[in-house]
């Protein structure tokens, strides 16, 4: 298990995670965050990258990347005979000799971007926030207030719903997932929210509310 925090909270890392008694066999690595970026290797073959966020105390926003790979066309691979397990070996190879003749994988395939899921909470609107927006399948994103309440949610190091539809318009996110609603609107439910975020983001948007089960788009 990879834990990141940001290097400033160790101690209430520990004080967190020492706070019952428990037999510790959990083969936990440790991944405090310094500096404005940070890359921690994340479970192969994925990649996480973490930015520092504009709050009143550390936080640190992140983004999961699946890397580029290709998608085979199966119109093209049967044009070139290449069925069965010679797909996964011309994937893995990228050649592979049919029929007399060398196929590869280019002939047969596309590019295909990989996946990015990203997790903006506790921050002002900033540059951090941004890059990692950009180019989201996924993006959730906290929204604590609505706009009549910019003033509050700039001072208390928060977004609006709507700034953070402009986050994820500006980079292209293809899912808004909305969170970390104030209590103040608790009546109100996460409606609110989603039609103020709709204002500046035109993609699918959806109010999260607690236990919710929300896929990523499918490609």
């Amino acid at each position: 298990v990879q834990a990141c925090y940001p290097a400033e909270g160790r101690d209430v890392f520990w004080r967190l995670r020492h706070a019952a008694l428990f037999d510790d066999v959990t083969r936990l690595r440790e991944l405090p965050l310094a500096g404005e970026a940070a890359v921690a290797a994340g479970a192969p073959p994925f990649r996480l990258t973490a930015r520092r966020l504009s709050h009143r105390v550390p936080a640190f926003g992140y983004q999961l990347a699946e890397p580029d790979g290709r998608r085979m066309l199966p119109d093209r691979l049967a044009a070139h005979g290449v069925t069965g397990p010679d797909v996964g070996r011309l994937l893995r190879q990228g050649s592979l000799g049919t029929g007399g003749r060398r196929v590869m994988l280019s002939q047969v395939s596309e590019p295909r971007r990989g996946q990015r899921f990203a997790f903006i909470m506790d921050t002002r609107l900033c540059e951090a926030a941004f890059a990692l927006a950009e180019g989201a399948d996924m993006l959730v994103c906290e929204s604590t207030f609505l706009q009549a309440q910019a003033e509050l949610a700039t001072e208390y190091g928060h977004l609006t719903a709507r700034q953070a539809g402009e986050l994820a318009a500006a980079g292209g996110a293809r899912l808004l997932v909305l969170t970390h609603f104030s209590q103040r609107y608790e009546k109100a439910g996460g409606q609110p929210f989603a039609r103020e975020a709709a204002e500046t983001f035109s993609g699918e948007i959806v109010a999260a509310a607690d236990l919710s089960v929300i896929p990523v788009p499918p490609r």
